[in-house]
C-alpha cells in the first residue's frame, strides 16, 4: 500500500473528524430526548401511585388513542407498562451518556492529531480550549447527570416498588414483573455510574497525553 501524503493524510483526517463531531451531536440529540422521556415517566409513576383511579382512567384513554383500539386496561397493567418504557428509555439514555464520554476521549485524540499541523493552536473545540477555565454551570451538570440524577432515579424506583409491595394492588403476575424491571433498571444504574467513573476524562492533562 502506498504511503500517503502529508495532505492526503490531513484531509482524510480532518473528514473523519467532521463525522466524528456530527455523530457526536446526534447521540447528544438522543441523550437528551431520553433523558425528557426518563423524567415524563416517573411523573406518570408519580401519578399512578398518588391517584390509582384516576391514573387508570386517564393513560387508559391515552393508551386507546396511541393504539387505535377501544379497551379498559387494568391499572396492574398500565403500571407495568410505565416500567417497561422507563426500562427502555433509561438503558437508551445511559447508552447514549457513555457514548458521548468515549466520543470525548477519542474526539481529544483526533484533536491531537489534527492540532500537529497547527502547532497545536487549531482543532482543540472539544479538548483543551473546552476544558479551559470549564465553567462552573458545566462542573454542577457533570454531578447532576453523574451522581444526583442516578442517585434520584433510584430513589424514585425504590419507593414505587416498596410502595406496589406494600399496597399489594395488583396481581402476583404484573408485581413479579415490575419487581424483575426494578432490579434491571437498579443493575442498570449502578452499571451506568461505574461505566463513567471508567471512560470520563475532563483534566486538561488526561486530554494532552
Amino acid at each position: 500500500m502506498p504511503k500517503l501524503s502529508e495532505d492526503t493524510r490531513l484531509e482524510v483526517l480532518n473528514d473523519h473528524y467532521k463525522e466524528s463531531v456530527a455523530e457526536f451531536k446526534k447521540t447528544g440529540k438522543s441523550r437528551d430526548n431520553n433523558f425528557l422521556y426518563i423524567l415524563i415517566l416517573v411523573g406518570v409513576m408519580v401519578f399512578e401511585y398518588v391517584s390509582p383511579a384516576h391514573s387508570q382512567s386517564v393513560l387508559t384513554q391515552l393508551t386507546n388513542n396511541k393504539l387505535g383500539i377501544t379497551a379498559a386496561f387494568s391499572i396492574g397493567f398500565l403500571v407495568s407498562l410505565t416500567w417497561v418504557a422507563l426500562l427502555y428509555a433509561a438503558i437508551n439514555y445511559f447508552q447514549a451518556v457513555i457514548n458521548i464520554e468515549k466520543q470525548y476521549n477519542y474526539t481529544h485524540d483526533l484533536e491531537d492529531e489534527l492540532a500537529k499541523y497547527y502547532e497545536g493552536k487549531a482543532f482543540t473545540r472539544e479538548g483543551k480550549a473546552y476544558l479551559k477555565d470549564y465553567p462552573i454551570f458545566s462542573d454542577w451538570l457533570h454531578i447532576v447527570y453523574r451522581t444526583i440524577f442516578p442517585l434520584l432515579l433510584t430513589v424514585a424506583i425504590t419507593f414505587k416498588i416498596f410502595g406496589e409491595w406494600l399496597a399489594r394492588t395488583h396481581t402476583a403476575i404484573p408485581l413479579a414483573l415490575d419487581t424483575v424491571i426494578y432490579v434491571a433498571l437498579l443493575v442498570s444504574i449502578i452499571l451506568y455510574v461505574y461505566s463513567l467513573y471508567k471512560t470520563e476524562k475532563h483534566d486538561e492533562e488526561d486530554v494532552s497525553k
